[in-house]
C-alpha cells in the first residue's frame, strides 16, 4: 500500500551562532549532496519558480536510483513558491544554510531509519534549531516540515511533477500548510533523499526536510 507521511515543528527565537565548517563533515557524507549537478545554487537568485519550470532539465524525468540532488530540491523549493504564489503571497529565498540543516537531517532519517524532527543520535543534530545553527544560520523564527513520499519507477514523473505531487499531499496537513503560506517566514531549504531500496512493485520512498527562516531584523 502506497502512503505518505508529513510532520511539522515550529520554533521561534532561533539565536545559536555557528560556523558552517562545522557542518562539512556531516555533508561530506551525503553523497549525494556532493555530486555535480545540473542546477548550483548561483541560478535560484535569476529563476521565479515560472521560469524553473520552463528549463528542459526540471522536465526530465525523475530515476530514483540516478537523481540530481540539487535539481530536485530546487524543484521542490520553486514549487512551494509556485503554491505561494496561487495564494497571493511573496516568494520565499533560497537559504543554502538551511538547504544544508535540510539535506543532513534527511540524510540521517534515511541512514537511520527514523522519521521525526528530533535525531537524538547525535547531539549537534538533536533538532530543527541545532542543525540550522551547525549549519551557520541565526534566525528570528524557524519552522520545519517532513514528508515521507515516494515515486513510482514504473510510472515516472518529471522533477516538477514529482514536486508539484509532494507540495499538493503536504497542503492537505493544516499545519505543513501552515509553514508553507506563513507570511512571516521568509527563507527555505529544501533537501530531499531517496531510500535505497524498493518495493516489489517499484515504489522507491524518499524522505524530505522543508527548513523555513526569518531573518533577525
Amino acid at each position: 500500500m502506497k502512503w505518505v507521511t508529513i510532520i511539522f515543528l515550529s520554533l521561534v527565537s532561533v539565536q545559536s551562532i555557528a560556523q558552517s565548517p562545522e557542518a562539512a563533515p556531516y555533508l561530506a557524507v551525503v553523497t549525494k549532496y556532493n555530486e555535480v549537478s545540473l542546477f548550483e545554487d548561483a541560478r535560484y537568485k535569476d529563476l521565479d519558480w515560472k521560469g524553473f519550470y520552463k528549463l528542459d532539465e526540471a522536465n526530465e524525468l525523475v530515476d530514483p536510483r540516478n537523481y540530481d540532488f540539487d535539481l530536485l530540491n530546487a524543484a521542490m523549493f520553486f514549487a512551494v513558491n509556485k503554491y505561494r504564489d496561487s495564494k497571493g503571497l511573496p516568494p520565499l529565498q533560497f537559504e543554502p544554510m538551511l538547504r544544508d540543516a535540510a539535506s543532513i537531517h534527511s540524510s540521517q532519517m534515511v541512514k537511520l531509519n527514523f522519521f521525526d524532527h528530533m535525531n537524538y543520535s547525535d547531539p549537534k543534530l538533536k533538532g530543527p534549531d541545532t542543525r540550522a545553527a551547525l549549519c551557520g544560520y541565526q534566525g528570528q523564527k524557524l519552522a520545519e516540515n517532513l514528508s515521507r513520499g515516494y515515486a513510482d519507477r514504473g510510472r515516472p514523473l518529471t522533477y516538477i511533477q514529482l514536486a508539484d505531487k509532494t507540495i499538493q499531499e503536504l497542503s492537505r496537513s493544516k499545519e505543513h500548510n501552515r509553514h508553507m503560506i506563513d507570511p512571516d517566514l521568509e527563507k527555505l531549504g529544501c533537501g530531499l533523499i531517496f531510500e535505497n531500496t524498493s518495493t516489489p512493485e517499484g515504489i522507491v520512498y524518499f524522505r524530505l526536510t522543508q527548513d523555513f527562516g526569518r531573518d533577525w531584523k
